[in-house]
């Protein structure tokens, strides 16, 4: 039985009830998480609850929220973030456990359209037919809260063409919102990450950034200070680097960089 208990965490994620399931016998671990994490992780709950005695509970959402969270309430085991910032937020406010941090995933960009009609997109692609009046809507994360908003308006200003499609985007409460507006037809075409891209048969990627060319994504995992579970919370975070765990992962469209423990 898969005792992952996942919870879509939204901007009124409530923290304390991410960890009301009894916990009599095995040690319940709290893991707050990128929304763009959340099918791979649920599958490496599963894997892990099934070796340990560990249940986790697995709350997702927009990094910047998750984080603004933890440094109200410090309420989770483990952070996985999709963005250095949020994470050094909480290392500078003292609240990550020491030495528990690690560079764990990174993404590609990619801008997608939706299924079933003509592209609206030429080839070769140019991000400058972003500007064009084919494209009313653009769907991004949030560009105040989101990592995946953050990179991608990166890449746009590096473009040089920000200022003219900022008054077409359509901001997501997280990247999984963002994707799930170009699927439904809300927004013309949107930028996402590669592994969320990948889940959907509803959307088309019509370029990829190429790595060199967009910001630096990283995905940065520690344990948080301060909690019951510290020890068990850094073994999690061991398997969440181990060569199995990069299997996973790496099947649902991320990219693990080279560490020691692989």
């Amino acid at each position: 039985m898969n005792r992952a208990k996942s919870i879509v965490a939204g901007l009124t994620l409530a923290a304390a009830g991410c960890a009301d399931a009894d916990s009599a016998v095995r040690t319940e671990l709290v893991v707050y998480a990128a929304a763009s994490t959340r099918d791979a992780l649920r599958e490496l709950a599963t894997l892990y609850e099934s070796t340990h005695p560990i249940d986790l509970v697995l709350c997702f959402g927009a990094s910047g929220d998750l984080a603004n969270q933890i440094a109200a309430a410090a309420k989770a085991d483990v952070f996985l973030s999709a963005g250095e910032e949020e994470m050094d937020r909480l290392e500078d406010a003292g609240l990550l456990a020491a030495g528990s941090r690690r560079a764990l995933l990174s993404n590609q960009l990619v801008v997608i359209e939706p299924t079933g009609a003509a592209s609206i997109f030429r080839a070769p692609f140019a991000a400058a037919q972003l500007t064009e009046p084919a494209v009313r809507r653009l769907s991004l994360a949030n560009v105040e809260a989101v990592p995946a908003g953050r990179y991608a308006k990166a890449w746009l200003e590096e473009a040089g063409i920000w200022p003219s499609v900022s008054v077409k985007v359509l901001p997501g409460v997280d990247v999984r919102a963002a994707l799930a507006a170009v699927e439904s037809g809300g927004a013309d075409a949107g930028i996402v990450y590669r592994s969320d891209a990948a889940l959907s048969p509803h959307v088309r990627i019509v370029h990829a950034v190429p790595r060199e060319a967009g910001p630096a994504i990283a995905y940065p995992a520690a344990a948080v200070s301060g909690r019951p579970a510290e020890v068990q919370a850094r073994a999690l975070l061991g398997f969440l680097a181990s060569p199995q765990a990069a299997a996973v992962f790496e099947r649902h469209g991320f990219l693990v960089p080279p560490t020691p423990e692989r």
